[in-house]
């Protein structure tokens, strides 16, 4: 039953009636039934309003002349209508026909250059027309299915363009490797996975001893990290062979984001050395990673980006994956999803850095809903390995299960720096993990390699 509409809802309308007229969607009825009004109250809030009657008048000429899309069109179209309104940073391309019914198809058959232009937003519309037999010129009644694509672009900026125009070079020269037969040490019908985690690395950190708990420079940071990689390796390889070695890269890999020396929101840190050459350094220790844990088995690199790090582990990330593009032995998840999940047999694991989600209770029901049509129905042991806190604990529990789902904070190997000594965040227990996942039975064994806060060496 049609009721009297508030003052805050006719103004809402208004905007509402003018944005649909723009994109050529709207219709008198389509508004009624949205709330719950006669026509005659729509016409009379048009005509209220000046510019808003002009432009709906000009948009029914336009409609009567079957140039415009809206589901009111009398006639279907004949041909293909491709209209292209374009400025110097951003374009708009309208296209109207029977059979083009994808963003893609519009796209292509406007001719437009993707090297250039990114989508801002987009809007497919779909309305039936049918015509008598006089019309129809052939006797008979038709009904066609009109189709309207309308895609709104503005011009790459020149860094993304850049960045793109790198990893499609990289890709083009990326040389071809087949899948490397190793010699199985244990014979064994299981199959399993093996996942190596070493978070919290922060490349390019140096701190000295007084302020901070020990001397540490970019060297010692690699060294180590190959180091407690290869401890993790011997120790897990009784376990093997694994059909796989599960890599998540970052988890603030490098210290610092850009050349000003701060983290990715803006935060400075004095002790960072030169991003430049810290990047650099960072390409060559994640190879180095990749390459030695490739003589074990096939890898999986999954980019999981940090708060110190975001845009360098997306765009490390990016670059392993072009570097490794016709590599068997190596796949490299460089999505964009702020987190990521890997599925193997009844193991599901989900990555992210830990300081973007506070209330980690939250990450059980994420993970069902992320995973729902995939991995969630098959999966049996479900967890969340986290790091961020430099220690294996945070604000809650350190590690705990919730409706099925466990959480764990992972220890860093990084030293506490200045910042962490000021407010008593030193002496964590720093090391590195890895854990042995089999497809049918689940988790089965963990490893875990020590770092002495003492010494700053390895525990062995």
């Amino acid at each position: 039953m049609p009721r009297n509409l508030t003052d805050k809802e006719r103004a809402k309308m208004k905007k509402q009636i003018a944005k649909a007229i723009k994109d050529g969607t709207f219709t008198q009825a389509s508004f009624a039934i949205k709330y719950s009004c006669c026509k005659n109250t729509i016409r009379r809030i048009i005509s209220s309003d000046k510019k808003l009657e002009t432009a709906y008048k000009k948009y029914l000429k336009e409609q009567e002349s079957g140039s415009y899309t809206a589901s009111g069109n009398k006639k279907p179209f004949n041909k293909r209508e491709v209209e292209k309104d374009e400025k110097a940073n951003n374009q708009t391309i309208t296209v109207r026909s029977l059979d083009i019914k994808t963003v893609d198809a519009a796209l292509k058959v406007a001719k437009v250059d993707m090297n250039v232009w990114e989508i801002e937003r987009k809007i497919v519309n779909f309305w039936e027309v049918t015509i008598g037999g006089k019309s129809s010129g052939t006797g008979k009644t038709g009904t066609f299915t009109n189709c309207q694509v309308k895609v709104w672009l503005k011009r790459r900026s020149p860094a993304v363009k850049a960045l793109d125009d790198l990893y499609e070079k990289i890709k083009s020269v990326s040389y071809k490797v087949p899948f490397i037969k190793r010699t199985e040490l244990v014979k064994s019908k299981r199959k399993r996975e093996l996942e190596i985690s070493l978070v919290d690395i922060h490349l390019g950190l140096r701190c000295f001893k007084g302020a901070a708990d020990i001397d540490w420079d970019p060297s010692q940071s690699e060294a180590m990290t190959m180091a407690i990689l290869d401890e993790l390796l011997i120790m897990s390889r009784y376990f093997g062979p694994f059909e796989r070695i599960v890599f998540p890269l970052g988890n603030d890999f490098m210290h610092t984001d850009n050349a000003f020396g701060t983290t990715t929101a803006g935060t400075f840190q004095p002790e960072g050395d030169a991003w430049k050459n810290t990047y650099l350094r960072g390409e060559h220790l994640a190879l180095a990673i990749i390459e030695r844990m490739k003589k074990e088995g096939a890898v999986k690199v999954i980019s999981c980006p940090g708060n110190h790090d975001h845009i360098s582990s997306i765009t490390l990330g990016l670059l392993l994956d072009a570097y490794y593009r016709n590599d068997k032995n190596v796949e490299v998840d460089a999505g964009m999803s702020p987190f990521k999940f890997h599925n193997y047999g009844v193991n599901l694991i989900g990555f992210e850095h830990g300081h973007s989600i506070r209330q980690q209770v939250r990450l059980a029901a994420l993970m069902a809903n992320e995973c729902r049509l995939d991995f969630w129905q098959k999966a049996r042991y479900c967890e969340w390995h986290l790091g961020d806190q430099h220690r294996k604990a945070s604000g809650k529990p350190a590690h705990f299960e919730e409706q099925g789902v466990s959480v764990e904070f992972l220890p860093g190997l990084v030293p506490p720096n200045e910042w962490h000594r000021i407010h008593s965040f030193n002496w964590q227990k720093r090391a590195g993990l890895a854990f042995v996942w089999d497809k049918t039975a689940g988790p089965i064994s963990r490893f875990q390699v020590n770092v002495d806060n003492y010494s700053g060496l390895i525990m062995r």
